[in-house]
């Protein structure tokens, strides 16, 4: 072995057969095995867990000409579009088909709809002879055919059936045996079997220029992270081994020596670079994954255990970290270097709960409590210090707070936001229903709860619309109504559970009776106006910490299309990341602060901590992406400490952003949280309201009684925050008395 410490380790097919072609999505966790031994196609994620099994039985319904069985016919070439969502078959059958419209055929699998298609048809390769090579690029499919053409096919988001953009020719009559990809380069490969070659991405028709001479060479992959930094190039499947032609060796600037990289104990068939830094090889000893002992970054299950550690650090150090009383919770941080200037918020104050919440019930971590108190006495007002935050006579608290004072932030909006309230009781919430036994933090949780009145005054009646602002002195900004759909249904589920909204809960969450928009035809998603996109925290957000929408198929299927949505953007524009728009900090030219979607995206910013968070589905595929991201330095440092992705420009690669927000930051790590411990979202993040009785404090619970008295005059008398339930709250007086004596007359639900 010549380079570097080549490590081969089995690839999981579920049989015995050789494996005749592989592929693996660049910027996406997808990977797929075909063999034509069974005429079958597997396709697996990054933990080798089974996504879907493609079977003889489905090609030949679809494929009726063809008489695929145990001899050379079957799928023969793989090629995954970027973001993972369409697959390509190469199927080949040397029968003649009797409509006189080829034998062979491109088949087209939906990740998203789990449909088979015929993509194209026409004479591809023999069966018995080489393998035809496929490759997706930016919305075309170059396709090699034994005839030694190379095809180019328009394969766009919405293109059911391809059309035939160019073709071009292999020198000498050469066929095409493999093609990989340099995307930084703006380059293709090629390899036949006598030669190296290298094309334009971006021509239509042309000559490949030839870059070397190669000897028995039958398949290519290009990768710019396998193994250390100075290991980029291409690896090409050469005799007996893995051949590597280096960067500069590749693109002509250095004279064509390629280096023996690895040897094979048995014949390799195909391979390809993976977006986890590795390479996936298929042949008669069926699959492998190659990794180099070299490369110094984490593998992928560290990077998930990391990554969640550093966004955890960026969180914990926003909690007064400059000196503000505790509790205060500041709502962003600063790139490494720079001066903090945000004041505090409810909105980060609610993500840096959940998050500990999300931290304590994956490790058991016992320092998050003792930050969860903290943080809600702050907020409720329970802090001994007196520093109380001001809110509108219906508690609705402000967006941004002066730490010092507990009065809105001077210089920043003084707005009354229902939104942010809507956070910080939803954080509550969950906060005492993990931590039931600590009677300060439920008590400061009960506060941020209960004082929050007239919950049906923030919706407008006939439209079901939100109001997002409140007035001083009790009920809604009647200038901010904001029609569904947006995060709102948070808020709006919680006026269903502590008021009398359960008809616009329902409504909200009918998505037949909302807009939609639709970036991929047949793939609708909800919206607040028709045709226009939102930024995928807006959906990401109750995916994450609602049950209804968790557990509801159609909102499934909305976040599904959501994120296929983004993955066929990324397939037709060739970004150089897995790219999601969402909200966050961009270029002052492109906004400073701007709410990306599909409908408006400047700088196409991809935002890795929402490409993250869609893994609260379960699914490793998004965070692969991210990890991808991860692999080619796209982590940045900020003044917490924390190294950690957030967002990064497909246009300008060298833009760093100068500070992250809270809220948009978190939503990521608890997306992680998912792949670390399944079922975190259900267990403790997303779980129905269940509205505490004030008066209920005895056992038996659900009882009212003596007991339950004694108790609240046993709290009074003690000023515990517990009996502190009418304003002003911090005075304990005939008001709280009088509170608690009605809720006791009224009974509990």
């Amino acid at each position: 072995m010549a380079q570097g410490g080549p490590v081969f380790e089995p690839w999981e097919t579920g049989h015995s057969e050789p494996v005749d072609a592989v592929a693996a999505a660049e910027l996406s966790g997808w990977y797929a095995t075909g063999d034509t031994g069974q005429d079958a196609v597997e396709i697996r994620d990054i933990r080798q867990q089974l996504m879907r099994r493609i079977t003889r039985t489905e090609l030949q319904v679809l494929l009726p000409w063809m008489t695929l069985d145990q001899g050379n016919d079957g799928p023969r070439a793989l090629a995954w579009t970027d973001s993972g969502r369409g697959l390509f078959l190469v199927v080949c059958d040397d029968a003649a088909s009797p409509d006189g419209l080829g034998s062979d055929a491109v088949v087209r699998y939906d990740t998203t709809t789990d449909q088979l298609s015929v993509f194209a048809r026409g004479e591809i390769g023999d069966a018995s002879g080489p393998a035809p090579a496929v490759m997706h690029y930016a919305g075309r499919l170059w396709l090699s055919t034994d005839a030694g053409d190379v095809r180019v096919y328009e394969a766009t988001r919405n293109t059911t059936s391809g059309v035939l953009l160019s073709s071009w020719a292999m020198p000498s009559g050469e066929l095409a045996r493999g093609f990989g990809l340099a995307r930084e380069l703006g380059l293709g490969f090629a390899v036949s079997e006598t030669g190296l070659y290298r094309f334009d991405l971006l021509q239509g028709s042309q000559v490949p220029e030839l870059v070397g001479p190669l000897s028995g060479a039958r398949g290519i992959a290009y990768s710019d992270h396998f193994g250390n930094d100075f290991q980029e190039g291409a690896y090409i499947l050469t005799g007996t081994g893995i051949t590597h032609v280096p960067k500069f060796q590749a693109t002509g600037l250095l004279a064509f020596n390629p280096i023996l990289y690895a040897s094979l104990d048995t014949p390799a068939h195909d391979l390809d670079r993976t977006p986890c830094g590795r390479l996936l090889i298929g042949g008669d000893g069926g699959a492998q994954i190659l990794r180099d002992d070299q490369d110094s970054r984490l593998d992928f299950e560290s990077w998930v255990l990391d990554e969640f550690e550093q966004v955890t650090a960026f969180a914990e150090g926003l909690v007064a970290p400059d000196g503000e009383p505790a509790g205060w919770v500041i709502d962003a941080d600063t790139a490494s270097g720079a001066s903090r200037f945000h004041p505090p918020s409810p909105d980060a104050a609610a993500w840096v709960i959940m998050l500990e919440i999300a931290k304590d019930h994956l490790a058991g971590n016992q320092a998050s409590i003792g930050t969860v108190r903290d943080i809600l006495r702050r907020y409720a007002g329970h802090m001994p210090d007196g520093i109380s935050p001001s809110m509108s006579a219906d508690g609705i608290m402000h967006h941004w707070y002066s730490p010092w004072s507990g009065d809105a932030a001077p210089g920043w909006s003084d707005e009354y936001a229902t939104l942010s309230t809507m956070l910080i009781v939803m954080a509550a919430d969950r906060a005492r229903r993990f931590y039931p036994g600590d009677s300060d933090l439920v008590g400061a949780a009960d506060t941020i709860i209960n004082r929050v009145r007239n919950w049906d005054h923030y919706i407008q009646p006939g439209t079901n619309a939100m109001y997002f602002r409140a007035i001083g002195s009790g009920g809604p900004d009647f200038g901010t109504a904001s029609s569904p759909y947006n995060e709102g249904v948070i808020f709006i589920e919680q006026a269903a559970a502590y008021g009398e909204a359960t008809s616009a809960l329902t409504f909200w969450l009918d998505r037949a009776s909302l807009p939609e928009a639709e970036y991929v035809s047949g793939l609708s998603v909800t919206t607040n106006w028709p045709n226009n996109h939102l930024p995928a925290f807006v959906s990401l957000y109750p995916y994450i910490a609602q049950h209804a929408t968790r557990d509801s198929v159609v909102w499934n299927r909305h976040i599904e299309n959501s994120l296929a949505s983004h993955g066929a953007w990324v397939d037709d524009n060739a970004p150089r990341f897995m790219t999601v728009f969402s909200a966050g900090t961009t270029k002052p030219e492109w906004g400073g602060y701007h709410a990306d979607s599909l409908s408006d995206h400047p700088g196409d910013v991809a935002a890795f901590t929402s490409l993250m968070a869609f893994s609260s589905s379960g699914q490793t595929a998004p965070s692969v992406g991210a990890y991808h991201a991860y692999r080619h330095g796209a982590r940045q440092s900020f003044a917490t400490g924390a190294s950690m992705l957030y967002r990064r420009s497909n246009i300008d690669p060298a833009y760093t952003p100068g500070d992250a927000g809270l809220p948009d930051v978190v939503i990521g790590a608890l997306g992680l949280a998912e792949l670390i411990k399944p079922g975190t979202g259900d267990a403790v993040l997303a779980i129905p309201y269940r509205p505490e009785c004030p008066a209920d404090l005895s056992p038996p619970l659900g009882e009212l009684n003596f007991f339950d008295v004694s108790i609240f005059l046993g709290a009074f008398n003690a000023e515990n925050p517990a009996a502190d339930l009418a304003r002003p709250f911090g005075a304990f007086n005939f008001f709280d008395i009088s509170a608690y004596l009605n809720a006791f007359g009224a009974g509990c639900p």
